[in-house]
């Protein structure tokens, strides 16, 4: 039987889009999402609770589209990751680099195919961080393939970093947060022509070199869509 591509083994095609992924011995396994993602009362922070007391929140307070992104291409294939935090840290350095909550990296798959790891979005982590994915790393996972933007990754997803629960794929808070900063700055290629956009709440803003979608945005989607949140009074 022949072996699938590290593209197929991350959880970017079809039929591993299913209630139920499998194993490499044909075992049924939990694909996991963010546990408990709160957006804040002031709309300016969306947090994600451990599945343990040990450890804190995570919070991020704006999405970031690293300028060594790759140039959106709608018939290229593509894997992104969100970085929420290490360690049960949201900003932290790793292998000598600085990094926070939200940061957002997406790459053809072209860029980084020979970089040695056995799925793309660990090819994508490394290739960021230099190092393999820990499991002390929490984050999430998507893919553009064959025209269609995929919120799923066994790499991120479902990594034993006790920020995770045992739902499929992203939260639908994850998905709007993701989705945001694709449709208003990636995919148009805003993030690459405009770092200076208006910096109103309930529009995009730019901070440093990174492209930055404000939350109150991300909510006032979730409303529009009648999608439930969670507005806690203490985060």
């Amino acid at each position: 039987m022949a072996s699938r591509s590290p593209f197929e083994q991350d959880d970017e095609v079809p039929n591993l889009i299913e209630d139920k992924s499998y194993s490499a011995a044909g075992t049924p396994v939990a694909m996991m999402q963010m546990a408990n993602p709160t957006v804040s009362r002031d709309r300016n922070t969306v947090s994600f609770a451990p599945i343990t007391s040990a450890l804190p929140y995570l919070n991020m307070n704006t999405i970031h589209i690293s300028c060594s992104s790759d140039r959106f291409d709608p018939y290229g294939n593509f894997v992104g990751m969100i970085v929420y935090g290490y360690n049960g840290q949201s900003d932290f350095y790793l292998n000598g680099r600085h990094c926070r909550a939200g940061y957002m990296l997406i790459k053809n798959v072209n860029s980084i195919n020979r970089i040695p790891a056995d799925t793309m979005h660990k090819k994508l982590f490394k290739c960021f961080f230099g190092i393999d994915l820990p499991s002390e790393f929490s984050g999430g996972g998507f893919a553009y393939q064959n025209g269609t933007w995929k919120h799923n990754s066994f790499s991120f997803n479902i990594n034993a970093d006790l920020y995770h629960d045992t739902q499929k794929g992203m939260h639908q808070i994850e998905q709007q947060l993701v989705n945001a900063a694709l449709n208003r700055l990636y995919i148009n290629d805003q993030w690459f022509y405009s770092p200076n956009l208006p910096s109103e709440p309930t529009v995009l803003k730019s901070r440093d070199n990174n492209t930055t979608v404000n939350f109150d945005l991300v909510l006032e989607i979730l409303q529009l869509r009648n999608i439930p949140h969670k507005l806690p009074i203490d985060v």
